[in-house]
């Protein structure tokens, strides 16, 4: 059994995370994406940057709720 592997989408546009999102979505159907949120830790109050967050399982076709 293969194992997961975690990944971590960063950027300070929310446009680049869901652009990156969708077209990483649509050349590896074997990972699983959240939609992009916006970072809240209090040290960057001013400059917060959008994430996505997800994992990859190698050989397996993942099934996703909604996009």
């Amino acid at each position: 059994m293969m194992s997961k592997v975690k990944i971590r989408l960063m950027s300070t546009s929310k446009t680049d995370v869901e652009k990156l999102r969708r077209h990483f979505l649509k050349k590896h159907p074997q990972a699983i994406l959240s939609h992009p949120r916006k970072g809240s830790n209090p040290k960057y109050v001013d400059a917060q940057k959008w994430f996505v967050f997800g994992d990859y399982e190698f050989g397996k076709i993942r099934r996703r709720r909604g996009d």
